[in-house]
């Protein structure tokens, strides 16, 4: 989803303006994007040249024009065959919002502002982008006579989308779990057990993210009731045969950008996830995974009896890091004590980033002994190889939590909640016992009693 346009094969354009060096500029700014780019000062040698059949993906004209205006341009370009889904920019000077809306509602597919050329080529990128991710869209086309799929395969094909076809439903659904596509199109009237609609049901039925899968219905039968059941099924939309080339295009193209955009959604929605339960200096997790996930592991263990370690680890120190050697030596050794503490822990163990040079575990079905020898192995595991080209030391405190098993504990989150601030609270007492005995050492308490804070 984040692909560059230099991932894609050049976009090839046609760029229409009187201006010669505004038209080098933008020429410029295109290329640059690796588009090839037809220049052009008039619309009217523009329109013979897609007439005499050069291949464009998509039109930039300027708003006006010695022989035409772009409005006249973009009328004349949607009557050509193939014309009328090919996007058409209109370029201006002019920045009033009343403008641009006319021109979207006059059929322009989008408008570029003339301003400074970075500007400009953020706008540029992004258009290519689009076009250029829509060219790579996968089709998965679910019809039982080839002849009915060449058709509709050869209608998609001046969208540059690659289309695969597959003969039944069953069919469908094998390719679905091997590859991804971003389009079904299926025939609602199939041979076999699994009929078009019955593979919408399947679709839809399914418990990630393909249930939400476009899936465009046609039919030769163009009746209200069957309409209306494709749709209730989960069809996206639909077309009626005979299918019209053009209407295909529109329609596939529509659902293309809906799912890519579905898509890019879902990955901004991960990465902000991530982002707010990952501390941004080391990579681990930070506090607020603690605070939310925490309370499972302590209803988990209290209503079977399971222990539970908390551990707080401290760089013993580490102020005199920061001021003898620089903030930048500091976050560094930080960094890679995250990293050696990552390699020693288990992948069902809880490690964030509590606060400064300050690290928390959170330690599932970890006993008392098991508890002690991590912690001996953190502290040796940074005492014996220096960090950030330092020879420095940890103190550690742990509490290990021995509950006796209890079905239904901590049923109230806020229960659960407090159990885990007393471990933690525990454990940094623990800590600041270590740093007493004088430091680079651990310390650990075994408690049964529910350790409230």
């Amino acid at each position: 989803m984040d692909a560059s346009v230099s991932d894609f094969p050049p976009r090839k354009v046609i760029l229409i303006d009187a201006n010669a060096a505004a038209r080098l500029v933008m020429q410029g700014l295109l290329q640059a994007e690796g588009a090839d780019v037809r220049a052009f000062g008039l619309g009217e040698e523009a329109l013979q040249a897609l007439a005499g059949g050069l291949n464009v993906d998509f039109v930039l004209v300027s708003r006006h024009l010695p022989d035409m205006g772009a409005l006249d341009l973009l009328r004349r370009v949607r009557q050509m065959p193939g014309g009328a889904l090919l996007p058409v920019v209109l370029i201006t000077g002019d920045v009033e919002e009343p403008l641009r809306l006319s021109a979207l509602e006059g059929g322009f597919t989008d408008v570029l502002w003339r301003a400074a050329p970075e500007q400009m080529a953020a706008h540029l990128r992004a258009l290519l982008r689009r076009q250029a991710v829509l060219q790579r869209a996968r089709i998965l086309l679910v019809e039982d006579s080839p002849a009915m799929a060449a058709l509709a395969a050869e209608a998609l094909a001046p969208m540059g989308m690659e289309v695969e076809h597959a003969l039944r439903a069953h069919e469908a659904l094998e390719r679905l779990e091997q590859r991804p596509f971003d389009l079904v199109i299926v025939d609602v009237v199939l041979p076999g057990p699994l009929t078009g609609l019955g593979l919408l049901a399947a679709i839809r039925s399914r418990r990630d993210d393909l249930a939400e899968l476009p899936v465009l219905a046609y039919t030769g039968f163009d009746e209200r009731v069957r309409r209306v059941e494709m749709l209730r099924r989960g069809a996206n939309d639909y077309v009626t045969k005979p299918i019209d080339a053009e209407e295909l295009r529109a329609r596939a193209s529509n659902l293309v950008r809906y799912w890519r955009l579905l898509q890019q959604v879902r990955h901004q929605h991960a990465l902000l996830a991530r982002q707010a339960v990952t501390d941004a200096l080391t990579g681990v997790h930070n506090r607020y995974l603690l605070d939310e996930s925490g309370p499972r592991y302590v209803r988990r263990a209290w209503r079977g009896g399971e222990p539970l370690a908390a551990m707080m680890l401290d760089l013993d120190y580490f102020k005199d890091v920061n001021d003898r050697y620089g903030h930048d030596r500091g976050d560094r050794v930080l960094q890679e004590l995250a990293n050696r503490l990552r390699e020693q822990v288990r992948p069902e163990d809880v490690l964030v980033r509590y606060g400064g040079e300050e690290f928390a575990l959170l330690l599932p079905r970890l006993a008392a002994g098991a508890a002690e020898s991590l912690a001996e192995r953190l502290r040796q595991a940074v005492a014996q190889q220096p960090l950030a080209g330092l020879t420095l030391t940890v103190s550690i405190g742990v509490c290990v939590w021995q509950p006796t098993p209890t079905p239904g504990a901590a049923s109230q989150a806020e229960q659960a909640a407090a159990v885990l601030r007393g471990l933690l609270v525990h454990a940094d007492r623990c800590l600041y016992r270590a740093k007493g005995a004088g430091r680079n050492r651990c310390e650990v308490d075994v408690v049964e009693a529910v350790p409230l804070a």
